[in-house]
């Protein structure tokens, strides 16, 4: 190496010096930006993790269960939704067999009146001399009522409705921290 030295001129050693000063200085300036980078990114990680709170938001236990409870809750519910299609169809057979038992008695009715107008007709024939024929026609026409009525009560009679069945009702499962209100 000293004979290297001796072989350079002092001009060609000032430049190569300086060559190499630059050159460390770019090394340096690339490394301190790297640092300011580095320490920038550690200071934002430091302020991001103390300023996150500490609080777990749902205990996995309690979520767990709470998917638990809702998975009972929907089949409770759909079996809700089934006995509430099953009331339905009851309600509508009980309806008609409401309206078929009041249609009945109605007919009834209305013959034990057409009987009664029949009777007091005849009554009335009895007190009035010659009235046996008004007496003849509207007697026709009540017979011819009587018939008909007597033909609805056994059409209605023939009409098919079911009766109410008797009614279950659909348990819902007991819940822990859910509080059940007893129907009085």
């Amino acid at each position: 190496m000293k004979h290297d030295d001796e072989e350079l001129s002092e001009s060609q050693r000032l430049s190569m010096l300086e060559a190499t000063v630059s050159t460390n200085r770019l090394g340096l300036m690339v490394m301190a930006v790297l640092a300011v980078i580095a320490i920038s990114v550690g200071v934002t990680v430091a302020v991001v993790n103390i300023m996150r709170p500490d609080v777990s938001y749902v205990d996995e236990r309690e979520f767990l269960r709470l998917k638990g409870d809702v998975e009972i809750l929907k089949e409770a519910a759909i079996a809700y939704e089934k006995s509430i299609n099953k009331t339905r169809t009851i309600l509508d057979a009980s309806n008609a067999s409401a309206l078929k038992a009041l249609m009945l008695e109605q007919e009834q009715s209305y013959q034990v009146h057409l009987t009664a107008l029949k009777q007091g007709m005849r009554d009335l024939a009895r007190m009035i001399p010659g009235s046996r024929t008004w007496l003849e026609i509207y007697d026709e026409q009540m017979d011819t009522a009587l018939e008909q009525s007597q033909a609805r009560m056994k059409r209605l009679a023939e009409i098919q409705t079911s009766e109410l069945p008797s009614m279950k009702s659909v348990p819902l499962p007991d819940l822990p921290g859910v509080k059940v209100i007893k129907a009085q």
